[in-house]
């Protein structure tokens, strides 16, 4: 039965495989990819696709399509589990979470573009399609024992990390957006940009005033206990970090602070909590409260399933490659990189990046006379070309592919809705399950915690030195 099992799902994906080896061979003869925007973003595209791929197998609607675009000449039967269902989707994710460790095995120790092995993550696309879709085939002969466990231990914990991975991006990004504006304001004396940062501040309030309040009139109804507690709850969280956030003391120790961070995370929190309210499935007491309307609108699980889907595997994929960049953010070094920030009498002054750092050396020594007048003009040649990485890498190789490994396991527990999905359901809404409705809500707390620790944090350690 094993062999059977293994030879039906060989077909599956060598149809699958040609379909995707045919469209990328043929945008790759048009698109040329340089440069480590580029690597990030060809990668991004591998997720997207793989992911794409999982969404279709979380029932068996992707074959009953496949079956219906080939009129009929495709027909695949598998048991669920093999080519649909949860354990199908484990598979699928488990291939690239491999493959992108294997790569991050190979780039360790890589530390700009001219390195021996640099090539393994700017290039050779043709040969590291061919091996994740060989991982993807192995993958779907292994034995279901081994992904019932994956699934319930390994999946589930490399979800978890990947999501406070996430949490601590979003407050780094509130920070950032917030002294871009008010340095640009500074700078400038345009009101512009004054404007954008109170109008930008008393807009995300507003959407945490509105749905909140959407939230009360239509989830909070007369024996949603349940509802009523996370809204509440929620509400009160934002409250308190807000007030936390313009007290005197918070703002002597941390410069930073302010309500348009806050409002960012009040805003992000309160989606959350709403995402979680509007994703609770249907009560099965047909006689109790109906403390989620849009459960039994078919348009609305229509609308949330595709918008839901598309809106996720963005959202992960943006997190994912712009966790590369911020791996000083998350693991405290300095990377690969041989530069360290220089440091400043004025703190609220930005630290120079590689770039300047290597430039300001190279005046430097032109200037006293280490080096000759040319080495300004190779370096600057250098600048120009479409390789940004000859003097040093912009971001970790290795780090770069445990965050896709942890994405693709935290993608699985998304589309099988944290190991919760039926196969009695024709179309997965991403997020339709009582599990994912308390990781959203608890995914809401550790984001305010997180934000109000580093309001608080100065104030508790003002030793400590606080990026």
């Amino acid at each position: 039965m094993g062999v059977v099992l293994g030879c039906m799902s060989s077909q599956f994906f060598s149809c699958l495989a040609s379909l995707g080896c045919s469209c990328c061979c043929a945008a790759c003869r048009h698109i040329k990819v340089s440069g480590s925007i580029g690597t990030r973003i060809s990668y991004a595209a591998m997720f997207l696709l793989n992911s794409s791929i999982a969404y279709a197998m979380t029932t068996s609607w992707g074959i009953d399509l496949v079956k219906r675009i080939s009129w009929g000449f495709i027909t695949l039967k598998c048991p669920e589990g093999v080519c649909y269902g949860t354990l199908a989707v484990h598979r699928m994710c488990f291939s690239l979470s491999l493959w992108h460790i294997i790569l991050g095995v190979l780039t360790l120790g890589v530390d700009g573009s001219r390195h021996q092995r640099a090539v393994v993550q700017n290039g050779l696309w043709i040969f590291k399609f061919i091996g994740w879709i060989g991982l993807a085939v192995l993958a779907f002969v292994i034995p279901n024992g081994f992904f019932e466990f994956y699934s319930k231990y390994v999946a589930m914990g490399g979800a978890g990390v990947f999501l406070l991975v996430q949490l601590v991006l979003l407050v780094d990004f509130a920070y950032n957006l917030a002294e871009a504006c008010i340095g640009r304001w500074e700078d400038t004396e345009r009101p512009l940009w004054r404007n954008i940062l109170v109008g930008g501040t008393c807009a995300m309030y507003a959407v945490f005033a509105i749905m909140t309040i959407a939230d009360f009139v239509y989830f909070a109804r007369d024996g949603c206990g349940r509802n009523q507690f996370f809204i509440t709850a929620n509400m009160l969280a934002c409250i308190l970090v807000s007030a936390i956030a313009v007290h005197p003391r918070v703002q002597e120790a941390n410069l930073k602070s302010g309500l348009a961070q806050a409002g960012m995370v009040t805003a992000y929190a309160t989606y959350l909590v709403t995402s979680a309210l509007a994703g609770s499935p249907e009560e099965s007491d047909t006689d109790g409260p109906e403390c989620n309307p849009l459960a039994r609108a078919a348009s609305a699980r229509a609308t949330m399933a595709v918008v839901g889907a598309f809106f996720t595997i963005g959202a992960i994929c943006y997190s994912t490659t712009n966790a590369a960049v911020k791996s000083n953010t998350l693991i405290m070094s300095s990377g690969n990189s041989a530069y360290e920030a220089l440091a400043t009498d004025d703190p609220n002054e930005m630290p120079l990046t590689n770039s300047q750092l290597r430039q300001s050396a190279l005046r430097e020594a032109v200037a006293s006379g280490s080096l000759p007048e040319s080495a300004l003009t190779d370096y600057d040649s250098d600048s120009s070309s479409q390789d940004d990485e000859k003097h040093g890498v912009q971001y970790n190789y290795t780090f770069f592919h445990v965050i896709f490994s942890m994405a693709s396991m935290y993608a699985a527990m998304l589309l099988t809705n944290w190991n919760s999905i039926s196969s009695t359901d024709h179309i997965i809404i991403i997020g339709r399950s009582t599990t994912a409705v308390w990781v959203k809500v608890v995914t809401s707390w550790l984001c305010i915690a997180l934000y109000m620790w580093t309001l608080v944090g100065p104030v508790v350690l003002p030793d400590r030195e606080w990026a």
